[in-house]
């Protein structure tokens, strides 16, 4: 394993320190349509979806339990923003859809999404941006290499 000596102590402080201001601004955005981050995020996946969306799929893009998904989704549906619809050649499975004014709300979000994200990296040369973006891929990388070498083990032990 290589050793960064000349790493920050402070990155991964600061990396979550960056991600929990980022949610808290996003949430605060989101508080202005009547919609919770949870919902926010499911909604912007959805509307920016080109295929259809499964409430499968929904719970891995959100990184939550089945149910947790069942519960934002029965939300939504009694606020007239999605409706769950069969979906053909599995009974089980049900496509997740926007209504009209789901949809509407949805495009909100995603604008409001832009937005935030142009004032956020305002003044970060290109460049920059780029080594973050390579940085923080590597780093997802690396998590997930850790994942697996840990459930590895534990099936092991």
């Amino acid at each position: 394993m290589v050793k960064h000596e000349n790493r920050p102590k402070t990155f991964l402080g600061r990396l979550t320190q960056a991600s929990r201001a980022v949610r808290t601004c996003f949430d605060a955005e989101l508080k202005q349509l009547d919609l919770t981050l949870a919902r926010g995020r499911l909604m912007l996946h959805l509307v920016r979806a080109e295929h259809t969306v499964t409430q499968s799929e929904l719970s891995d893009v959100l990184e939550v339990e089945h149910p947790t998904v069942v519960r934002l989704l029965d939300g939504l549906e009694q606020s007239n923003h999605v409706s769950r619809q069969p979906l053909p050649g599995d009974r089980r499975a049900k496509s997740i859809v926007l209504t009209d004014e789901g949809r509407a709300i949805g495009e909100r979000v995603s604008r409001m999404t832009d937005t935030l994200s142009d004032t956020l990296l305002a003044g970060i040369d290109p460049a920059d941006l780029e080594v973050t973006e390579r940085v923080l891929q590597t780093l997802s990388d690396n998590l997930s290499r850790l994942a697996v070498e840990r459930a590895e083990q534990a099936s092991q032990s």
